[in-house]
């Protein structure tokens, strides 16, 4: 699979768990997003539900652009609908308090959209980003995976720096940027897909993450709101992932693929 086929693939893939339902696509996904809040008002009399709009960054696979020299791709706004049920007082109450604002939020996409809600985006949790690094040890929840909603448990010092395997023997460097989404998808094999920011030349690139303890630390990155270093490893196959960008380190001190000078 060539890679404009999978950046193709994986730009319908986020418009389409956006604009669409989930069923038509038979699969399910959870995960983050920076997103500005641009509506948000109550509906429905039987079930009553709190309804909004955000728009997210994502881009043109068909640009043309020359992944060689990391000129791929120009970022473009979408909006997106979502919902989020009149229990979950929380976040009604955040969200009604920050419109017009950049937020991080937390979503969860049903394969089947639930009969109170008007969208099969559900919001369940928003908050604001912070400028503080993170503070956590990778934790995996009883069923064997990660989730976005395991919280891990605090440090006394703050993590600046995880780093896994390189998967990718094609090509391997490090970006200054920041995460801009990540979700878990799948059902009966799950990947890690995301889009970082390229700061330095202002380019956005869809990638994943094999490594579940990576997957953990970049979605506590995601609330950071500075820059950070991101080591990306390219593959010359992606096998079941959707993007063959992956990344294998997130460092907030130097680029990511230092070498460690040995201790006397």
């Amino acid at each position: 699979m060539t890679p404009r086929n999978i950046a193709v693939l994986l730009y319908i893939s986020i418009l389409f768990i956006f604009h669409s339902p989930v069923s038509a696509l038979g699969t399910y996904s959870e995960g983050w997003t920076v997103a500005k809040l641009i509506q948000f008002e109550s509906r429905g009399i039987v079930y009553e539900s709190y309804e909004g709009v955000i728009e997210v960054i994502t881009y043109d696979p068909a640009e043309e652009c020359n992944e060689e020299r990391d000129e791929c791709y120009v970022p473009m706004r979408k909006k997106a609908n979502f919902s989020v049920r009149p229990e979950n007082a929380d976040v009604v109450n955040f969200l009604a308090k920050n419109l017009n604002q950049n937020i991080l939020i937390q979503f969860n996409i049903h394969r089947i959209q639930p009969i109170a809600l008007s969208s099969s985006v559900e919001v369940i949790h928003a908050q604001y980003q912070e400028n503080i690094i993170p503070h956590s040890n990778p934790v995996k929840d009883p069923s064997g995976r990660l989730t976005v909603w395991v919280q891990a448990h605090d440090t006394a010092h703050p993590i600046d720096k995880m780093a896994t395997k390189k998967t990718g023997g094609k090509r391997n460097f490090s970006v200054m940027g920041r995460i801009l989404s990540l979700e878990y998808k799948g059902t009966l094999v799950g990947t890690y897909e995301g889009l970082y920011m390229d700061e330095s030349k202002g380019k956005i690139h869809p990638f994943s993450i094999t490594s579940e303890e990576m997957a953990e630390f970049a979605w506590k990155a995601m609330k950071y709101t500075g820059k950070y270093y991101l080591g990306i490893s390219v593959a010359f196959v992606t096998g079941v992932r959707e993007s063959h960008y992956d990344v294998f380190e997130i460092n907030f001190r130097e680029p990511a693929g230092s070498q460690e000078k040995p201790k006397n």
